[in-house]
């Protein structure tokens, strides 16, 4: 009788896990459509991209304590293509996303939606801040 609560038990929970949803889902490493860039090749892009917009799509409060020169703030819930075009008027135009690195996984979504919106130049920092604070790169605080 215990063996067969127990077995009922196990697969009452077995049920209940498999349907839960996944809280701690990692961002996806590459985005369809963007190239996938690590700090190295962001500080590449910067020194030859002179037409390069930076996307940082954090909360205001982590982009105040730092982020990368020149950035613009803008929350993947916040960008549309009227805000994207306003940031990129031409969509060959090379556009930056990032944030604070795969558990975040804001700029993934501001990548898919600017892929999807016809650009062309989309670059994703996957690592983002998680790597740029590791290296110990530069950073611009708000005023």
């Amino acid at each position: 009788m215990l063996r067969r609560t127990l077995l009922a038990v196990c697969a009452a929970l077995g049920v209940m896990v498999a349907g839960a949803p996944a809280f701690a889902q990692q961002a996806p490493m590459e985005i369809r459509g963007a190239t996938t860039v690590n700090a190295d090749g962001v500080i590449r892009l910067i020194e030859s991209e002179t037409r390069l917009v930076i996307l940082d799509n954090r909360r205001a409060e982590d982009f105040a304590v730092g982020h990368i020169e020149n950035a613009k703030r803008i929350l993947d819930t916040d960008l549309d293509q009227a805000k994207m075009l306003a940031f990129a008027p031409v969509k060959d135009q090379p556009v930056l996303f990032y944030c604070n690195g795969l558990s975040c996984g804001r700029a993934a979504k501001a990548s898919e939606m600017a892929v999807a919106w016809g650009y062309t130049k989309v670059f994703y920092y996957a690592l983002g801040m998680d790597e740029w604070k590791k290296l110990g790169l530069p950073l611009t605080v708000a005023n």
